[in-house]
Parts: structure tokens; sequence; C-alpha cells
């Protein structure tokens, strides 16, 4: 799959995905992340609920973060889907912000935990491909 560059100096890698069939939408891929993400904007669009009992601090590039985790039916990059993922809800106003972008997410852990992970910098392409 063709992925894009935030900028040459902010090289964050950004890649379309559907969320429980609807997008797709932007994702930034954060091979660090524990937890794939959603803007809090995004599951309000989505009508995915937050469970206050499963809130949580995390760490982050920008500091402390709140998030609420969650589960979602399936998040799709190109041809590959995770189904019932667990995902944290969050702002990522800030981070869009920063990177000059709206992200409605993050790709983490959670959805490239069963994948082999190919980046491609020099193609602009990125590989998830099943070990």
């Amino acid at each position: 799959m063709k992925f894009s560059l935030v900028s040459s100096d902010k090289p964050i890698i950004i890649v379309k995905a559907k969320v429980n069939g609807k997008g797709p939408f932007e994702f930034a891929v954060d091979t660090g992340a524990c937890v794939t993400a959603l803007s809090k904007r995004l599951a309000q669009e989505l009508e995915i609920s937050e469970n206050p009992s499963t809130q949580k601090k995390g760490r982050g590039c920008c500091g402390e973060i709140d998030m609420t985790l969650t589960n979602v039916k399936s998040v799709k990059i190109g041809n590959v889907e995770a189904r019932d993922i667990e995902v944290a809800l969050m702002d990522l106003s800030s981070l869009s912000k920063a990177m000059k972008t709206e992200l409605a997410g993050i790709i983490g852990y959670s959805f490239m935990k069963d994948h082999k992970v190919i980046i491609d910098y020099p193609n602009g392409r990125i590989f998830f491909e099943r070990p």
C-alpha cells in the first residue's frame, strides 16, 4: 500500500484506514505505540461509545495523554484487516496541529502484532504481511 509522509522534516507515515467499514481516514503509523488509537472526533462520528471505567493515562510524544479503551469491529488498511481490535480513544488535536494534518487515528501494536511490517521509504510503500 502507498503511504505519504507529513513532510521531509517530519517523516511520519500516513496511511488511509477504514474503521468498522467506514472511511478511509488518515492514520499515522507508529511502531512504538502499544495500541491503535482513534481520535475522539472520529469515535463520535462513527458512534463508538466511550466507557468511563476504562479511562487510563498513557505516554506519548507530547507527554501524558488521557485515553479510554474500547474495541471496534474492524480496522482495515488496503486489504489487511484486524477484527475485534482494542483501540484507545483520545484527543489527537495537539498531534494533528503539530503535524499540520488532521489525524483520525494512529496505527499501533494492536493492529501490527499479527503482521510482518515492511516499510519501503524510498518507494513510499508499507506492507503488512502475515508471517
